[in-house]
């Protein structure tokens, strides 16, 4: 009998041992399996992946994708779970972990890309996740969104990469940062990136790059575009169409597009000034021209340490002027030329070189 009560006393406390290995730290809420899956939040908080007890740390802010490489370990399989934790400290106080409470005051920025200032990476990252999302994603204004080098792309309005007016896979508000991920390429990748205002895209790959890339949309505003590779823009793979406005590529790889920046030539209510600044950028396989200006409307394009694969004079054409026409006047703009050290072209030709 004694035995008997022995063995089972033993087996309640075996019981309550496993039933305590939740897959969420005590006072967490499990929102997400790790295959990239959305775990929404608001607020920054403490967010745990683990499973059987075991958890691994950082911090977040909003919506996050749940997948491995935004933790500070990312061994755990598809079977683990994400959760997020009542408030804004550090991580859980549970002991129940085998994995060290050192761990968990890794910040946020620990699925980000660290490339250091001035390099310039020509390989896209493997993808940690694919999503296709059925609208527009919006990065809130003053955030920063960092998606691991995840895959995502939505699923196009119109089906075709060759017509305007596609739905964008992200829109960025006033203020917001995009880090860490990869457009989809082709139809799902859509017309990339819009920027109501002044924002940071930063190590964003565009696989295939659809209708554009990125575009500029708020008048005034500043786009900060670094760190990013785009492939295959047939036609631009940035758009400029807000006025006052300033586009910055710095430190990018760009391969097999028209162009790399053009200013609208035929926008309704068209004019400007709009500004460009290209800095410490490769290209290789440009078919049009690098830029083009509107020299009527005050644009200026300034280049620094462009590289271009197999560059030889006038091939591609660097910087190029146009007359820019109001969507009213029915037709496209006009093509002056390619210009050197000029008010709207302000590149020398030791600005460029082959590679």
């Amino acid at each position: 009998m004694i035995i008997r009560m022995l063995g089972g006393v033993v087996a309640l406390v075996l019981a309550a041992g496993v039933h305590a290995a939740t897959d969420y730290p005590s006072g967490y809420t499990k929102c997400a399996q790790n295959t990239g899956a959305t775990c929404s939040m608001s607020g920054t908080r403490s967010v745990a992946l683990g499973k059987s007890g075991s958890f691994v740390y950082a911090t977040k802010t909003g919506n996050f994708a749940c997948i491995g490489s935004a933790f500070p370990s990312n061994s755990y399989t598809e079977s683990a779970w994400c959760s997020y934790g009542p408030t804004s400290s550090g991580s859980s106080s549970s002991s129940s972990t085998s994995t060290s409470s050192s761990s968990s005051s890794t910040a946020s920025s620990a699925s980000s890309s660290s490339t250091a200032a001035g390099t310039i990476n020509m390989t896209i990252p493997s993808a940690t996740g694919t999503v296709i999302n059925s609208g527009t994603t919006t990065i809130p204004a003053g955030t920063t969104k960092s998606y691991g080098n995840q895959r995502i792309g939505v699923k196009n309005s119109v089906g075709n990469c060759e017509d305007e007016g596609q739905i964008p896979v992200f829109l960025l508000e006033e203020g917001a940062t995009l880090k860490d991920v990869i457009i989809y390429g082709g139809v799902n990748g859509s017309d990339g990136v819009h920027c109501k205002g002044s924002c940071t895209i930063q190590n964003v790959y565009w696989e295939d790059v659809c209708e554009d890339a990125a575009s500029n949309l708020g008048a005034g505003s500043t786009v900060t575009i670094k760190n990013i590779i785009a492939i295959s823009a047939a036609d631009k793979t940035f758009q400029h169409n807000s006025k006052n406005s300033t586009t910055i590529v710095q430190d990018s790889y760009v391969k097999n597009v028209g162009k790399l920046w053009r200013s609208c030539g035929n926008c309704t209510s068209n004019g400007g000034p709009r500004k460009v600044t290209i800095n410490n950028v490769k290209l290789d396989g440009v078919s049009a021209s690098v830029v083009g200006v509107n020299n009527n409307y005050g644009d200026v394009a300034t280049i620094r340490k462009l590289q271009i694969k197999g560059y030889k004079s006038g091939s591609p054409e660097v910087c190029v002027e146009y007359i820019g026409y109001d969507k009213s006047a029915g037709k496209e703009s006009t093509k002056v030329g390619e210009k050197w050290n000029t008010t709207a072209c302000n590149v020398s030709k030791t600005d460029v070189t082959s590679y």
